[in-house]
Parts: structure tokens; C-alpha cells; sequence
């Protein structure tokens, strides 16, 4: 089982298909959820809203972050 979930794995990266869970949350909503916390929301009840638990949106808000916070590869000037 486990030689056949490899190669499945394997034959989807070749193909250029994600592989794994697919993320709770897509960059509008993370964008979207630390725009209403820092407008004064409490983290939970954006959580509950949202479907997730409360680790879940700290690790996607940490994410949306450190994408903000990258600078763009190949920019000069």
C-alpha cells in the first residue's frame, strides 16, 4: 500500500498537480480574517466563523504574514 500511495504521489508531482491535504484557507480569506483582527474582531469568534480552529488561523495568519513580508524574486529597483 504504502509503495502504491508513493507512486501515486510520485506520477502527480511529475504531472505538476498539488499533492497532500488541500489548505483550509486560500490568501483572499487569510487576508480577509487579519484584516477583521487587526480592525478589532476577536481571533475565536473569526475561527468559529470560518470553520477552523483557533491554532488553525494563527498557523494561516503567520502564513499570510511571512507572504507579505517576502519580497518578490526577480524585482530590482
Amino acid at each position: 500500500m504504502l509503495e502504491r500511495a508513493a507512486g501515486a504521489r510520485a506520477a502527480k508531482e511529475a504531472r505538476g498537480l498539488p499533492t497532500g491535504r488541500p489548505a483550509k484557507l486560500n490568501a483572499t480569506t487569510r487576508a480577509g480574517a487579519a484584516q477583521r483582527i487587526k480592525d478589532g474582531a476577536i481571533p475565536e469568534q473569526v475561527a468559529a466563523e470560518l470553520g477552523v480552529s483557533r491554532s488553525t488561523l494563527y498557523r494561516e495568519l503567520r502564513k499570510h504574514r511571512e507572504g507579505a513580508t517576502a519580497e518578490p524574486v526577480g524585482q530590482e529597483g
